[in-house]
């Protein structure tokens, strides 16, 4: 037996992975251009804000290792939840993995929707999983009753987002009860992205005491805009929280990451003000949207998807978009968005840059 054969034998699992498709970041800087493509905060924050957090920063958040615990307290406090109902992880995709981690092994069954965040889909080729994706028509409705129908006892675990990334959907609490209540009498988990509460209100948070199947997944990047601190949380009741604990790092998030979410946890209002400044600008771009004739998807995140009537008017708009440096995003590849781009929405200030130069292309 060769040396190339026993290593091949040794680690099959390689060529499962070998199949998965994985692209790089680009390597050109998005700092210079104006970023409506990754649903980030969009505006800067103020001044006050940042020099706070520099006066802070001292040798400590560089040479000590971070000091994660005490940020336990304070979501406890926020959330009026005991403290062992967190997992603080890098970001809400990590939150997802820890998640895969613990509930899955090879060839087990999971249900999904589609389309939705990427890295489900991801994770799902990694551990293998046997993965069943409910989809979308072309009216943007799910098929709720063939998600609950395909709820079995071989099902582990079922991953919705609320609102859903890509399409800005939501899911009732009637829904998300009747889904509960399903996966539990098949012994099943379900999993809850709320990456983007905030421009959403809606939160299973409440039943979180009801449900021992239940997980919530938050982020820190989208209405706290902090993309950049990679920052997310798992909640979950006690037992199982404690489970997904144990898939920690030894450090959850960096130093500097754990100054900037306290700091930005003590000014509540600047998140509440980025949701209300939101909700004008989405108001001003629809009101415009309206007035030039373009038909878009409303949504309950924060991002609008317009459509252009033909591909090649969209590849017309794309590279106009790219000559005045702005950066913009394809529609999910669903025949309801077909022909479509989507925007990152935020304040008034920046959705006049799209309405000004959708205004623009329209005259060409």
């Amino acid at each position: 037996m060769t040396s190339k054969f026993k290593t091949q034998n040794k680690y099959r699992h390689f060529r499962q992975i070998d199949k998965i498709s994985r692209f790089r970041g680009i390597s050109k800087t998005r700092h210079n251009k104006f970023r409506f493509d990754a649903n980030e905060r969009i505006s800067d924050f103020n001044n006050n804000f940042i020099r706070e957090i520099k006066a802070k920063i001292n040798s400590n958040y560089l040479t000590a290792y971070p000091e994660t615990e005490l940020l336990y307290d304070i979501f406890a406090k926020k959330f009026k939840l005991n403290r062992e109902m967190f997992v603080l992880t890098a970001g809400s995709d990590l939150a997802i993995k820890n998640c895969f981690e613990l509930l899955i092994k090879p060839s087990d069954k999971i249900i999904t929707i589609y389309p939705t965040y990427g890295m489900i889909d991801v994770y799902a080729k990694l551990y293998q999983a046997k993965q069943t994706k409910i989809t979308y028509n072309n009216k943007l409705e799910l098929d709720y009753e063939k998600l609950i129908e395909e709820i079995n006892n071989k099902t582990k675990l079922i991953i919705i987002a609320n609102p859903n990334n890509h399409t800005g959907t939501i899911f009732s609490n009637k829904q998300i009860i009747a889904l509960l209540k399903k996966a539990k009498k098949n012994n099943s988990y379900v999993l809850i992205d709320e990456a983007y509460y905030g421009f959403h209100n809606y939160t299973a948070l409440h039943l979180l005491k009801k449900f021992s199947n239940l997980i919530i997944t938050r982020t820190f990047s989208k209405a706290y805009g902090l993309a950049g601190c990679r920052v997310g949380l798992l909640i979950a009741n006690k037992v199982l929280a404690r489970r997904l604990y144990k898939f920690r790092p030894m450090y959850e998030i960096s130093s500097l990451s754990v100054l900037i979410v306290k700091q930005i946890i003590k000014k509540e209002q600047i998140f509440k003000n980025y949701i209300k400044d939101t909700a004008k600008g989405k108001r001003f771009l629809i009101n415009n949207l309206n007035k030039l004739g373009f038909k878009y998807f409303n949504s309950y995140s924060n991002f609008i998807v317009i459509h252009f009537k033909t591909a090649n008017l969209k590849k017309k708009m794309f590279k106009y978009l790219n000559r005045k440096k702005i950066l913009s995003r394809d529609g999910p590849n669903i025949p309801a968005f077909k022909n479509c781009i989507r925007f990152t929405l935020g304040p008034v200030k920046c959705m006049k840059i799209i309405a000004d130069v959708l205004k623009e292309f329209k005259k060409k």
